[in-house]
């Protein structure tokens, strides 16, 4: 994703389903002042999401 100019964090939760967070900040350093979780398990999206879920959340098809 940070190839197509997104800037964007994957991590990786207790029990491996991850959650994609977005630069909103001045700086780069993980707090929620600089990232904004984007994209977490829930509201149609499966615990372990695909490029393709990702593509759906971004074109607002869930």
């Amino acid at each position: 994703m940070k190839a197509l100019g997104f800037n964007v964090i994957i991590q990786e939760g207790d029990t491996g389903q991850f959650e994609l967070f977005s630069h909103k900040g001045t700086n780069y350093n993980f707090n929620a002042e600089n990232w904004i979780s984007y994209m977490k398990e829930g509201d149609g999206v499966p615990k372990f999401f695909t490029l393709r879920d990702v593509e759906k959340k971004l074109s607002n098809l869930i």
